[in-house]
């Protein structure tokens, strides 16, 4: 079953959703970070859709340096089905911005503000701590279907990144699961931080952890493989 890298738009965003939510299965702080229904009047009023699709669509559009890459089974698109099994999400700068690079921590109606503060919040500051006004790539979600694991679709997504950053010169940033940082690990990426965050208010765990990951910047100058091609 060969597998391909392809640029994602907007038209992925179903399968995206369903991806995510497979691969991260229950979590220990999805129901203190995403509570359930807030009234319209708490949530900024340009806080993304409170279903994922349309969140992940608003991504998109808000942002002109987002990227989505995804990889494809082409037997399953043969087959009539959607081939989509791996999914990231990057945002790719290429030029210096005074006021830096900062994501906004709101997760819109149905979160917990403040413990996506905490949470989200402490992500966006530790970053733009380390990076600055620097231009960098940074990978915010990467998926792959549980039913596709462990066949390099995450490796694949993961070149694509570190491709375009070493033709570009600069360095690669992410936010890793300690399940996830060994990937991480094996495509270049340092843990130079860790996130420790105390959801016990809302009874979630005391200590709930994060690595913050560097891949230096290589190269420059170079070309990247299109997205369409395999890795």
């Amino acid at each position: 079953m060969p597998l391909q890298v392809r640029p994602a738009d907007a038209r992925d965003a179903q399968r995206a959703a369903a991806i995510e939510s497979a691969a991260y299965g229950p979590s220990p702080i999805s129901h203190v970070l995403f509570p359930g229904s807030q009234t319209s009047d708490e949530a900024d009023a340009d806080a993304a859709p409170s279903d994922r699709p349309s969140q992940l669509v608003h991504d998109l559009a808000q942002d002109s340096t987002c990227r989505w890459v995804k990889v494809v089974d082409t037997d399953l698109e043969a087959q009539g089905h959607d081939g989509m099994v791996a999914f990231s999400m990057w945002y790719v700068y290429e030029s210096p911005r005074a006021e830096g690079f900062k994501l906004s921590s709101k997760r819109g109606p149905g979160s917990n503000e403040e413990a996506c503060e905490l949470f989200f919040g402490a992500m966006v500051r530790r970053k733009h701590e380390r990076l600055g006004s620097q231009p960098h790539a940074y990978l915010k979600l990467l998926h792959t279907d549980p039913a596709h694991q462990r066949r390099g679709a995450g490796s694949m997504l993961l070149r694509w990144g570190a491709g375009e950053a070493d033709r570009l010169g600069i360095p690669s940033y992410l936010e890793a699961s300690p399940e996830g940082r060994p990937l991480y690990q094996k495509h270049g990426f340092v843990e130079v931080d860790m996130l420790d965050v105390d959801f016990s208010r809302w009874g979630g765990p005391a200590s709930f952890k994060a690595a913050l990951m560097l891949r230096p910047a290589h190269g420059g100058g170079g070309a990247t493989a299109p997205a369409s091609a395999a890795s």
